[in-house]
């Protein structure tokens, strides 16, 4: 069994440390004897013979967004949109998470049309509206929470942890599924208290940290879902369980 980690433009978008998340999932797929390959996918990659059992993509200013911008859309686009169509297992982090939906608009006004594979929008206001920073806890979706791989691998609880920094404020589509309700923190837009999204097997959240750090449910039903098992190896997770409830108690 190999574990195939698609991980688009590692050097653009990894901001606030969310390259950890495939590190997170490479350690913790080999302590189980699982075979891992990590795929970089940068500008100009050919993903014709590419076939990836997970999807990973960060977060990056709008600098590094744009940067990406043509080839996400004119080249990456197609392949993204049949994957996560067809139910591929995917994670989303901030940026990249703005890109899979309708559009981004910028402080300047300026608009970057996004992939449209997610029903979301997302605008940042400029001066106008403080960017939303600072410690994050949500409480996962009854959607997610009820996913049968999810329940046979989680010893966490129903609460994910983070940290987030973005300007723009992302609205989900009146069909689309959030990833969790905000107790602590702003969540997609500050607004309507729900963060990230959840739309078949991909997830886009605003939580950077990385992720994965404090939320090993979470990286476990990543692996075995993208791998199609119903259990993996327990591992000593003694450390990550303490972090993940300090960081329940953290201020925003």
């Amino acid at each position: 069994m190999k574990f195939k980690i698609g991980y688009f433009y590692p050097e653009q978008l990894n901001l606030y440390g969310d390259n950890g998340n495939v590190e997170i999932l490479v350690y913790r797929a080999k302590k189980r004897g699982i075979d891992v390959e990590v795929a970089l996918v940068d500008l100009g990659t050919n993903l014709e013979e590419n076939r990836f059992n997970l999807v990973f993509m960060g977060g990056g200013p709008d600098s590094s967004q744009k940067e990406v911008y043509e080839d996400l859309l004119k080249d990456k686009g197609p392949y993204l949109k049949d994957y996560i169509n067809s139910g591929g297992f995917g994670l989303y982090i901030c940026g990249a998470y703005q890109l899979l939906g309708k559009y981004y608009k910028s402080a300047d006004g300026s608009i970057l049309e996004g992939l449209g594979v997610f029903d979301l929008y997302t605008e940042h206001f400029g001066n106008k509206k403080p960017r939303c920073i600072g410690n994050v806890v949500c409480e996962l979706s009854d959607e997610f929470r009820h996913k049968e791989v999810f329940n046979s691998l989680n010893k966490i609880g129903s609460t994910l942890v983070g940290f987030e920094n973005h300007g723009g404020r992302t609205y989900l589509g009146e069909k689309m599924l959030p990833l969790g309700k905000v107790i602590t923190g702003y969540g997609n837009n500050s607004e309507d208290g729900y963060e990230g999204v959840l739309y078949k097997n991909s997830i886009g959240t605003y939580l950077h940290g990385p992720v994965l750090s404090k939320n090993p449910h979470l990286a476990d039903y990543l692996i075995a879902g993208s791998l199609g098992l119903d259990r993996l190896e327990s591992l000593d997770d003694s450390l990550i369980l303490s972090a993940h409830i300090a960081s329940k108690k953290l201020r925003q």
